[in-house]
């Protein structure tokens, strides 16, 4: 069990959240394929190839579903990757799930031959059918999904919250309908038109209702042992933190992480905040992938680190992040340039020695600290890649030009070590 979600009461229960549901298909991740593929219906409108086109386009509506189901149980609140790890049949698998348990239930209603356990078992085939769609996603196998011992443990695991959610899916399905009976008429006299909307509302709710279905098992992904993302950590409010953490976990929790990004920027611009809340919102840019703001607070960031927190290390991992992001990104003031970059040829860090120095006296000519910044990249050149010549090269070129500067007795011995 991970450590990082101790408090599973810090889930909120699905009924709960049940707006966040119809809000999931407007998510960046979500809506555009979603509109996509309701574009893409016109194609189905063509003869003999509509029909490889409404397969292809189904098939698609149904990996991304069934993605949205997987990421969702993992804690994935904001709509599943661009790259998706859901098997390219999973509408097929889907289309036997179905069959199978048509089939299982036309074979019992057949032995019994009674009306009353043809509803009965009806009633009982629709409860237990998103447990199947749910084992399905997780497992992406048929034969799992078919096994009444799954579809057991999931209803027992998950209890009231079951019974409430499959009542919620069967909701939307009548929503559904009730949606196309007024949409469709007011399009009756283009078919195009009327196409792509039945598939645009066909989408929303498929994406909706399996985020629902995902929602379920990551309320319970304890007891199912279901491995939570990184990302969802951010979601997960820790004992003692601050007023803004909190605020902003409960705004991750919503599916609301960019507000919560922006929420906490602005504090911090407003006021500053703890070390917890940056590092927080470090990591919440990250999930987001924001590599401009993340450069942009690392700015803030690293002279608070150094100056306040007295923490070099941690302001050489920033400093490093924002390096990976933008090659020309540096510490907002020069004089800390030499400190990181000292700290960094300590822990044999040598690439990032050249990162920091590169440039300097271009950018900062008449520095106090140029000397020992490129006396450090000389260095590092020499450790990182034994390129002598070029960190030779340098040491004359500022031997030549600071003759009496107090690294120079330093820096002739290192010349001379490389040039006997």
């Amino acid at each position: 069990m991970s450590q990082l979600f101790e408090d599973q009461a810090a889930i909120k229960p699905v009924w709960q959240v049940i707006p966040q549901f119809f809000r999931f298909p407007l998510k960046k991740n979500v809506l555009p394929t979603l509109l996509f593929i309701s574009a893409a219906s016109i194609l189905t409108l063509i003869p003999f190839i509509g029909f490889f086109a409404w397969v292809l386009l189904w098939a698609m509506l149904f990996k991304v579903s069934y993605e949205i189901l997987s990421t969702t149980a993992n804690g994935e609140m904001e709509g599943p990757p661009s790259v998706s790890s859901m098997s390219d049949g999973i509408m097929f698998k889907h289309i036997g799930l179905l069959i199978g348990l048509a089939l299982l239930y036309g074979i019992l209603v057949g032995f019994f031959g009674s009306v009353l356990v043809a509803v009965v078992l009806g009633v009982f085939f629709l409860l237990i059918l998103p447990a199947a769609i749910m084992t399905l996603a997780m497992t992406q196998s048929l034969i799992q999904a078919l096994n009444p011992v799954m579809w057991i443990q999931i209803m027992r695991t998950t209890g009231a919250s079951y019974l409430l959610t499959s009542v919620f899916l069967l909701l939307m399905l009548f929503s559904q309908a009730q949606t196309e009976s007024l949409l469709l008429p007011v399009f009756g006299g283009s078919m195009i038109l009327v196409t792509v909307i039945s598939m645009m509302i066909s989408a929303y709710f498929m994406a909706a209702s399996f985020h629902l279905m995902g929602y379920l098992l990551y309320q319970f992904h304890e007891e199912f042992g279901i491995e939570i993302s990184e990302t969802t950590a951010l979601a997960r409010p820790g004992r003692d933190e601050s007023p803004l953490l909190t605020e902003a976990t409960a705004m991750v929790q919503e599916g609301q992480s960019e507000q919560a990004a922006e929420f906490l920027g602005r504090e911090i611009d407003r006021s500053g905040a703890e070390a917890a809340v940056h590092d927080y919102y470090r990591k919440l840019l990250h999930s987001l992938g924001n590599k401009d703001a993340l450069v942009k607070h690392g700015e803030q960031y690293i002279p608070i680190l150094i100056h306040c927190n007295e923490d070099l290390n941690a302001a050489l991992d920033v400093a490093e992040e924002c390096l990976k992001i933008d090659r020309q990104f540096r510490p907002p003031n020069p004089d800390d340039i030499c400190v990181l970059a000292r700290r960094a040829f300590q822990q044999r860090r040598h690439e990032l020695v050249l990162r920091l120095t590169s440039g300097f006296s271009k950018q900062h000519p008449g520095h106090p600290d140029l000397v020992e910044n490129y006396f450090l990249a000389a260095q590092a050149m020499v450790e990182r890649k034994g390129d002598t010549t070029k960190a030779v090269g340098l040491i004359r070129k500022l031997l030549a030009r600071f003759p009496e500067h107090p690294l120079a007795s330093d820096m002739s011995r290192f010349e001379a070590s490389f040039s006997s």
